[in-house]
């Protein structure tokens, strides 16, 4: 079999393949799935740093739990979503009583966002729309930290995702009229805390 249609089996072919010791077919899921989670650890963490080292758990605990995945109960995609969502959960509820140990106040709150992540386009004529650009989505993140987890996940799963909301159910375990809610939610407050 060539890589290209390896690269083509479906995510329940490569795990019953990496179930049987193939490594190399669960390089293909880590492959198709990294950015991905990483997107979702970083959701939540808000940390580059941190949502890193949650990848390498996520897909580490995939691999020792693989049969643990059944294709039945949910799509693999929401099963290792679900695992990476776990982790970036204890990861930022540690960084949240660290940052209140060692500096004890809120507003001290790491400043490594998506402003660092954040590419602009050249298209912006002048510095001053750059700047206001930057002030925009500044405020856009201060406010999407003070959201409830389960908002903030919902929403991002939905928006950079575009994910269903059946299929962001299967992650947080949930029904779609609660992720329906829970999105809903999160957008009406965003909007008062950005309108402040």
């Amino acid at each position: 079999m060539n890589t290209h249609t390896r690269h083509n089996l479906s995510d329940e072919d490569l795990v019953r393949e990496s179930r049987s010791g193939s490594e190399m077919h669960f390089n293909i899921l880590v492959d198709r799935y990294t950015a991905l989670v990483y997107r979702i650890a970083f959701g939540i963490t808000r940390s580059h740093q941190e949502a890193e080292d949650v990848v390498q758990e996520t897909f580490l605990r995939a691999f020792k739990h693989l049969d643990r995945f059944t294709p039945e109960r949910a799509a693999f995609k929401a099963w290792i979503l679900t695992i990476a969502r776990n982790q970036s959960i204890n990861v930022f509820s540690s960084l949240k009583r660290r940052a209140f140990r060692f500096m004890g106040d809120a507003e001290s709150e790491d400043q490594d966002g998506f402003s660092e992540a954040a590419s602009f386009p050249g298209s912006f004529r002048d510095a001053e729309t750059l700047l206001s650009a930057k002030q925009e989505f500044s405020r856009l993140e201060k406010a999407l930290k003070k959201l409830p987890e389960r908002q903030r996940t919902a929403l991002l799963l939905k928006t950079q995702e575009e994910m269903s909301y059946d299929e962001i159910g299967e992650v947080m375990k949930c029904s779609a009229s609660s992720v329906e809610s829970l999105i809903f939610r999160a957008r009406k407050k965003l909007l008062e805390l950005t309108e402040k």
